[in-house]
């Protein structure tokens, strides 16, 4: 069984649909008369300067006590969906290994049961950004600083479905900020990461889940993500700043939240042709 739950919001879409949430694209062009400035005049964006204090994840991440279930629903059944939920955030945003990881998607299924793991690879068959619609991916080039600094937030629901039958929705999202660095000596810089993991299930669902998700960044070089398909850094600084700071105001609150975007923003065929255009 595979719920198709649609957008769990406007932003938040079903990886069916595999497309990412970004903020705007970048073309990198630069005049002549205005060099870049040398990385050791460029200034430094560090998670202390934007005052993110949020604990720091190595292996293990810490979610919180997850919703009880709704009336209706079993316990054991929404703790097992908390559960594996807990596992594929742990996968998609801590796991040193997914974030170098040629097809990331291998990495994530296998910490996964049989089935959400298979429904998860289906899901993103075809996707614009296949590495990024399962997981924080970073490019080569990038160097992550330490470990992450997260937080995360549950959401549960009842949704019906397109015969009026009644399914639960668990959702968890993570809240990560990365400390990068391009290059021995370049300026720190910060990408966060928006990430929703769901799982939906009927009253007499055992372990055939509904899956669902999806991702936005911030601090990120917009059109890398639909080109290569990676994390890393943006150079327009100022629009760096302001969208992190519309991140950390996520981060720092207790509810799932995902922040308004146009929808021509969002990753998909068009976009990346509009970034392939501005590449030749």
């Amino acid at each position: 069984m595979v719920i198709d739950t649609g957008p769990v919001r406007r932003l938040v879409l079903t990886l069916v649909a595999a497309m990412a949430v970004v903020s705007g694209c970048t073309s990198g062009s630069s005049s002549d008369a205005e060099p870049s400035p040398s990385a050791s005049t460029e200034p430094a964006i560090s998670l202390a300067s934007l005052d993110i204090d949020w604990p720091r994840a190595t292996d293990t991440l810490e979610v919180g006590k997850p919703p009880a279930a709704p009336k209706g629903f079993d316990d054991g059944t929404v703790a097992t969906m908390a559960d594996i939920l807990t596992t594929w955030a742990r996968a998609t945003t801590i796991d040193q290994d997914v974030w170098r990881s040629a097809t990331p998607v291998d990495e994530v299924a296998a910490a996964l049961p049989a089935k959400v793991g298979t429904t998860l690879r289906d899901q993103v068959t075809g996707a614009v950004s296949p590495r990024l619609a399962v997981a924080n991916v970073f490019a080569e080039e990038a160097t992550v600083i330490g470990a992450p600094q997260v937080t995360t937030a549950w959401k549960i629901s009842t949704q019906t479905d397109d015969v009026g039958k009644q399914y639960v929705l668990l959702e968890l999202q993570t809240r990560a900020a990365y400390e990068v660095r391009l290059g021995e000596g370049a300026p720190t810089r910060v990408i966060g990461m928006l990430r929703v993991h769901g799982l939906s299930a009927y009253a007499d669902t055992t372990d055939d889940f509904g899956v669902t998700g999806g991702w936005q960044e911030f601090g990120a070089s917009d059109c890398a993500l639909a080109l290569d398909d990676d994390l890393i850094p943006d150079t327009e600084l100022d629009e760096t700043v302001k969208g992190l700071k519309t991140f950390v105001q996520v981060g720092n609150g207790e509810k799932l939240s995902m922040p308004t975007l146009p929808v021509e923003e969002q990753v998909d065929s068009e976009y990346l042709q509009r970034c392939r255009n501005s590449a030749t």
